[in-house]
């Protein structure tokens, strides 16, 4: 298989899997347990093949570092959008329960809500690029649930912090409208990390 492909389908069996377990889930608690450690088993598992980035907005950081191509960057939006879009689907499967779909209306992102968003993405990616950097590589899976696993706690969005997250949770009653603010604000976060990272860059000796 083409290793390129090999990559994509490693991304999308890991997003997959994280929907799964977010639309499987039912309780507040036990979800923040449940998505945490899905999250970081789906890291862990996918790190040898394609840098288990599931997450559009570590994709496009490393994209911004030159750290991938065009090409690759491509392939891992795309693989991690439709693994969010399956996962949704088989979470609600294995529930016993339809996707409501897309909903026509729906009350605008509160300004908390964009924050929230933004706050959630510009820490998480910050704790990715700053522990591939510092080559501590295997500690991201775990860095990476306890921090979404917190977050999720006093953000009004749950800390989705993904864009492929946002697009499979827009059919389970969400609107398009709102999902693009919601992606929009953590476009924004990885904006962010990336000028965070490039001040508090160490000095060189």
């Amino acid at each position: 298989m083409n290793a390129l492909l090999k990559k994509g389908l490693a991304e999308f069996l890991g997003v997959t899997l994280f929907l799964t377990s977010i639309i499987g889930t039912s309780g507040a608690e036990l979800q923040r347990l449940a998505l945490a450690t899905t999250l970081a088993l789906a890291i862990l598992l996918t790190a040898s093949v394609s840098g288990g980035h599931l997450n559009p907005a570590v994709s496009l950081y490393f994209f911004a570092k030159k750290q991938i191509g065009a090409g690759e960057f491509v392939t891992y939006v795309v693989a991690q959008l439709l693994g969010g879009l399956a996962g949704a689907h088989l979470g609600a499967f294995l529930m016993g329960k339809n996707l409501p779909g897309l909903a026509a209306t729906g009350s605008a992102v509160s300004a908390n809500a964009f924050v929230g968003e933004l706050v959630a993405t510009t820490i998480l990616v910050g704790i990715v690029g700053t522990l591939a950097a510092a080559d501590k590589g295997n500690l991201i899976p775990w860095a990476v649930g306890l921090w979404v696993s917190a977050a999720a706690a006093f953000t009004a969005t749950g800390a989705q912090a993904n864009p492929a997250v946002s697009f499979g949770l827009m059919f389970n009653g969400g609107t398009v409208a709102n999902t693009a603010m919601l992606v929009l604000a953590q476009i924004a976060g990885v904006l962010v990390t990336i000028v965070l990272m490039m001040v508090f860059k160490p000095a060189k000796k």
